[in-house]
């Protein structure tokens, strides 16, 4: 017999649920700081004092209360009176709303066990959505202050990811059927994962300078939907490359409208706003990085894909429900790889001709620091890819048995619908 849940109170799942939001709150201020700070090189390590971005005055405790200070000091600086920007609230705000309905999935809707409930959703995967909440947020707020994903806040959950998928086989197969070699099957799915993640967005970056001559995603949103793979795998990346695909869309025409509204209303004082990102000295300084790990990835990754169809031929590896998705994994990773392969030899060939795009622009600012503006109208697409993350993040298993229908029209013998409306889709959206 399973042992007795251990008999805590009633309200201890809504205590944990308050808990979270005061825990969001806290890394939300973090949040705040890094999106300052890691585009203009400030160290979160050596310089650990909240300060005034104006009179760089160092904060004290009281000035930095997530959310009550804000409010008390009606959103100015106690020290030079200037005005705090409104994203600091919003970010204490979102991060600590988004904490509070992880938990309230995790320990409400779906109860675990040793609260006396039936939850099936494993704790780690609760981990990693806060993880990725607090990550997330960064990255959205960074880029749409500066246009620029800092590399600080991917490649490293990049590395955990991978890391964790043979450690905690759940986070890529708790609403899969598990095989006789889980942990291989995670570490795959996370390799293949961040193949399908980064390689996507290069994929349309690429294409787009090609043929139109513009970039179309940057590396940072490559690096980004990577990160996503990598964390959950490449069902969850390509659900938030399409999602994100839908958001970005109304963003961009929202954008455009208000455009054309300030262009009515300012006339010739209107200008378009530029993309513009501060530039350190290094950076000013640092010469163009070499193309050959395009050649090298390319190589890699298609004798990743090459070693993956092998295992799955005999029967050592399966990472899907049926052989054609995994061929439809197995069709994108080669594709992203052979592309990455001869794109090398393309991009050789445009910039010896010269037709290779140049977009950037260095220029000095009114703080008399110098910028790179990237020409014409750019609109982030890593908050898009940012919001389609938190939504995967919360209702993958739904969104898997949607495209599951959408794409088959019917449901495969292990789908029970019973079985997982009950269990999987009622406990996550209540």
């Amino acid at each position: 017999m399973p042992p007795a849940p251990i008999p805590f109170p009633p309200w201890t799942p809504w205590f944990i649920v308050g808990s979270a939001f005061l825990l969001g709150a806290i890394l939300g201020s973090f949040v705040n700081a890094a999106v300052y700070r890691l585009p203009r090189n400030i160290s979160m390590l050596t310089r650990t004092r909240s300060f005034c971005p104006k009179c760089e005055h160092n904060l004290a405790w009281y000035d930095n209360v997530p959310i009550l200070s804000y409010l008390v000091l009606l959103g100015r600086c106690r020290y030079c009176k200037a005005p705090i920007p409104r994203r600091y609230l919003n970010v204490e705000l979102i991060v600590a709303f988004l904490f509070a309905l992880s938990a309230y999935q995790a320990f409400v809707l779906n109860t675990p066990p040793w609260l006396g409930g039936k939850g099936v959703m494993p704790w780690i995967v609760t981990a990693v959505q806060m993880v990725l909440i607090v990550d997330l947020a960064c990255i959205a707020f960074t880029d749409l202050e500066t246009f620029y994903i800092p590399v600080q806040t991917t490649w490293p959950f990049i590395v955990v990811g991978l890391a964790l998928a043979p450690a905690f086989p759940e986070l890529h197969l708790w609403c899969t059927p598990w095989t006789g070699h889980a942990r291989w099957d995670a570490l795959i799915d996370s390799f293949q994962g961040l193949i399908v993640g980064a390689g996507i967005p290069w994929l349309v970056g690429f294409c787009t300078i090609v043929f139109v001559r513009k970039e179309g995603m940057g590396a940072g949103d490559s690096h980004l939907l990577g990160m996503i793979g990598a964390m959950l795998g490449w069902k969850p990346a390509f659900a938030t490359f399409m999602l994100a695909i839908f958001a970005g869309t109304f963003i961009g025409v929202s954008a455009l409208v208000w455009d054309r509204i300030q262009q009515a209303r300012q006339g010739d004082k209107w200008k378009p706003r530029q993309a513009t990102f501060e530039l350190s000295d290094d950076e000013l300084q640092e010469a163009p990085g070499p193309d050959w790990p395009m050649l090298a990835m390319g190589g890699g990754v298609m004798a990743f894909e090459g070693l993956l169809l092998v295992l799955y031929m005999r029967g050592a590896a399966q990472l899907a429900y049926t052989k054609d998705v995994t061929l439809i994994s197995f069709t994108l990773g080669m594709l992203i790889g052979a592309l990455l392969f001869f794109g090398y030899f393309v991009k050789k060939q445009m910039v010896q001709l010269g037709t290779w795009p140049k977009d950037d622009r260095i220029e000095e600012n009114e703080e008399g620091k110098k910028v790179a503006v990237m020409v014409g109208n750019y609109i982030p697409f890593g908050p898009s890819l940012a919001l389609a993350g938190v939504i995967v993040i919360f209702y993958d298993p739904a969104i898997r048995l949607l495209a599951e229908w959408w794409f088959t029209g019917v449901t495969l013998p292990w789908w029970n619908y019973y079985t997982i409306t009950k269990e999987w889709i009622l406990p996550l959206i209540g």
